[in-house]
């Protein structure tokens, strides 16, 4: 199988990768009900499932880490829709690129505020024969990740937890 990857991602996409791969069965992809919930737990606040309809991309499901670059919940909207996600190869272009040739695809980008977007697609069938969605993983991390990947991820991590507070020096 091949597979267009970025190495120094955080740890956490290479769990959902890892996840997905043992779920293969001999197949380019995996179904719905084959996605390994507890293997990439700690990472479904960075997960989202694109269906494509009519040649575009919706989001069937979009993790609460998400909502914040999102700007909210986006269940239901096309990838068009969101400012995050417009003219972002990885919502369009690349996702294709992964449903259409059945690999993984993924990378880095640097956005304009020096911010780095970690992003991961991986085919996925809703009915076990045709692949027509997309299992995605998403980090928008502070610039520092270049360096420290996974420390900054744990840092994003951190405050999302509700008892963030508990953990701040006093």
């Amino acid at each position: 199988m091949s597979f267009e990857h970025t190495p120094a991602a955080p740890s956490g996409q290479q769990k959902v990768l890892e996840a997905w791969r043992k779920r293969l069965c001999g197949r380019n992809f995996i179904t719905c009900d084959e996605i390994d919930i507890p293997a990439i737990n700690r990472e479904l606040a960075y997960v989202s499932v694109l269906s494509c309809e009519d040649g575009r991309f919706r989001f069937r499901l979009a993790g609460t880490g998400l909502h914040q670059v999102f700007g909210g919940e986006v269940r239901g909207k096309t990838a068009d829709e969101i400012d995050a996600c417009r003219g972002g190869l990885m919502w369009g272009e690349l996702a294709t690129r992964a449903l259409l040739r059945a690999i993984p695809v993924s990378g880095a980008d640097r956005l304009a505020d020096g911010s780095v977007h970690y992003w991961l697609r991986l085919p996925v069938s809703s009915d076990g024969i045709e692949i027509d969605m997309v299992l995605c993983h998403d980090r928008y991390l502070p610039p520092e990740a270049l360096a420290h990947p996974d420390r900054a991820a744990q840092r994003a991590d951190m405050s999302l937890r509700l008892d963030y507070a508990d953990f701040l020096p006093a």
